[in-house]
């Protein structure tokens, strides 16, 4: 075999079993809906998918047009399969940046939500953040005791009025807001969770247990059974899913939310992890932070917000009152 035919067979082989094996196991723990915790895991991956099925087809291609006769048919229709999957990839992420928003709304309201990764997160730079973007509630996760002495202090005038707890490790969670806080209630989730009304409106804060832990499913059902209680105007934190898990998206229906970040068409917007995989640097790679509202909020836009020491981005959402 000539070197010009034998090196993009090569590359065309690698490239399929580097991207197809992959693909098809998110695809398939995407589609199942399955509370095994490495399915969830893998599920999370499902925006890659576009990519890793768009690489195979490329691959399937090149041997097609390397191959003779039936050999070539078998590639071809391979390479349809491969299509196939790679559409319905797009259709899953395709609502995240096309689709009906709101371009402007009535009384504005800003939130955001940071998790402060067991206290190590720059309080600094979430108060500038605050103040920068004119945040009215803002919800933290993973707050300290010495976490909260310095928001406290640093939020006073900005924002009042607080609800929650702030607790050694990942199970602090607190709601500040610059207006009055009522009637809370605590969510019993493992990482603390909390439901009040802020002003009028009712807000869920929420830190469900990460997939790592085999309370995930029982969680997320608890967060589901709370929302639909509940009937937050607003519920945001780190909910530990993303809108390829199929808990958020039952949470979605059964409580008649809607994500802001798809609402406003803002894209594919991961927040998680900042700090790489196993040591390797890499960009965040999941989408688990949320602001999710109710028909009587609109969202106009949201965006991640840095905060130096955290594992996650904070992500902020504007939204309004409906015309």
């Amino acid at each position: 075999m000539s070197r010009a035919r034998w090196v993009p067979l090569a590359l065309a082989w690698g490239v399929l079993v580097l991207c197809g094996l992959p693909a098809l196991a998110i695809t398939i723990s995407r589609a199942l809906a399955s509370t095994d915790l490495r399915a969830v895991r893998l599920a999370a991956f499902a925006p890659f998918g576009v990519v890793l099925y768009a690489l195979c087809l490329i691959a399937l291609l090149v041997l097609a047009w390397l191959a003779v006769d039936r050999g070539r048919v078998r590639f071809l229709v391979v390479a349809g399969v491969a299509a196939l999957l790679l559409a319905v990839h797009v259709a899953w992420q395709a609502p995240m940046h096309a689709g009906a928003r709101s371009t402007s709304a009535g009384e504005p309201l800003t939130v955001m939500t940071v998790n402060l990764y067991e206290g190590k997160g720059d309080t600094d730079a979430v108060v500038d953040a605050v103040r920068r973007h004119k945040v009215d509630v803002l919800a933290v996760e993973e707050i300290t005791p010495a976490a909260f002495a310095k928001l406290s202090t640093s939020l006073h005038r900005l924002l009042p009025y607080r609800i929650g707890e702030a607790a050694p490790g990942t199970t602090g969670t607190m709601l500040f807001a610059d207006r009055l806080i009522t009637k809370p209630r605590r969510i019993e989730t493992k990482t603390g969770s909390w439901a009040a009304d802020v002003g009028e409106r009712r807000v869920i804060v929420a830190h469900p247990a990460a997939p790592t832990f085999a309370s995930w499913p029982a969680e997320q059902e608890l967060l589901i059974e709370a929302a639909v209680a509940e009937k937050p105007d607003l519920l945001l934190g780190d909910l530990n899913a993303s809108l390829d898990h199929h808990t958020l998206r039952h949470l979605l229906d059964e409580a008649d939310l809607q994500d802001a970040a798809r609402a406003s068409n803002a894209g594919w917007q991961p927040t998680w992890p900042t700090e790489g995989f196993a040591g390797v640097p890499l960009p965040p790679s999941i989408a688990i932070d949320h602001v999710l509202i109710s028909d009587a909020l609109v969202a106009l836009a949201t965006e991640t917000v840095e905060v130096p020491g955290s594992d996650h981005l904070g992500l902020v959402a504007y939204l309004g009152t409906p015309e």
